[in-house]
């Protein structure tokens, strides 16, 4: 397609799940903080699991994740931390450190008795679960926050990751966490509140009805991107709300290739391509 130079790219419509737009979309590769997208969404499975409010649920900072990479809220171990405030740094702002922690201490309530430093082997094994039961069979994650690390990279596609996204916007509020530009969190330190200001990594938030959801980069991946917007669109002479997810990865400049992708899609929607049995990416996400 020309002026889209992403090594990987896929444009699904939500409802269906019907692919419109796609290149080497199968193909494995690393896609470093999308990675997160999981996480964040087996953090959100856990508590409704467990009638858990994540505003009110809060956990310690181990030492561990303070491990380089992305710490926009300064984290120390020993800070006290809310897990809503651990999925907005994660989701807006791209923070490893927090995500590390809420899997650790998720991890370790998954399975009582998991020693320190492993409930993050057990987060990531219900991540791979959650890979599992959407479909996503090229996708391996071996972390929660897919920095590159450690002899085992994790891998998947631009197609596991559409279905990825359509699971994350049916799970409620998900885009909640993803979806402002900017937003204040505190967390504890030594008793005493810090308030940090959160911004969006994603400079597409706020803008052409995109409320999401989660960029990504690497040495390894290069720079990744998974958008999605909403727009009112006339078919057949009925006007309705509809959605796209652009995935983007390994991309020259995500931002743009993804507001020229979402154009394609939403021209592709009202030219009626929609009634094309192709490629459909759902699998137990409605």
């Amino acid at each position: 397609m020309m002026g889209i130079a992403a090594e990987s790219h896929l444009v699904v419509e939500f409802s269906g799940g019907m692919v419109l737009e796609a290149k080497n979309e199968n193909q494995p590769t690393p896609v470093a903080s999308l990675t997160k997208i999981a996480a964040a969404l087996i953090a959100l499975e856990w508590c409704e699991e467990q009638s858990i409010d994540s505003a009110k649920w809060s956990f310690l900072v181990p030492s561990a994740a303070i491990r380089g990479g992305a710490n926009p809220l300064g984290l120390k171990a020993g800070d006290q931390l809310s897990l809503e405030a651990g999925l907005f740094a994660a989701m807006m702002a791209s923070d490893n450190t927090s995500t590390h922690a809420f899997a650790e201490a998720i991890g370790r309530q998954m399975v009582p008795g998991t020693a320190a430093g492993k409930g993050v082997v057990v987060f990531v094994e219900r991540m791979n679960a959650l890979a599992a039961r959407l479909g996503m069979n090229d996708t391996r994650f071996v972390n929660p926050h897919g920095l590159d690390e450690g002899s085992e990279k994790g891998l998947s596609t631009a197609a596991d990751l559409g279905r990825l996204a359509l699971a994350a916007i049916n799970r409620p509020r998900f885009l909640d966490y993803a979806s402002a530009p900017e937003r204040t969190v505190s967390f504890l330190r030594e008793s005493q509140s810090v308030s940090v200001k959160l911004t969006n990594t994603n400079e597409l938030v706020g803008s052409r009805g995109i409320d999401g959801m989660k960029t990504g980069t690497t040495r390894l991946s290069g720079p990744c991107l998974i958008a999605t917007a909403t727009r009112d669109l006339a078919i057949d002479g009925i006007t309705a709300p509809r959605r796209l997810v652009v995935v983007l990865l390994d991309a020259e400049d995500r931002f743009r290739e993804a507001v020229l992708l979402l154009d394609q899609g939403w021209s592709a929607l009202a030219s009626g391509r929609e009634s094309d049995p192709k490629q459909r990416l759902r699998k137990e996400t409605d």
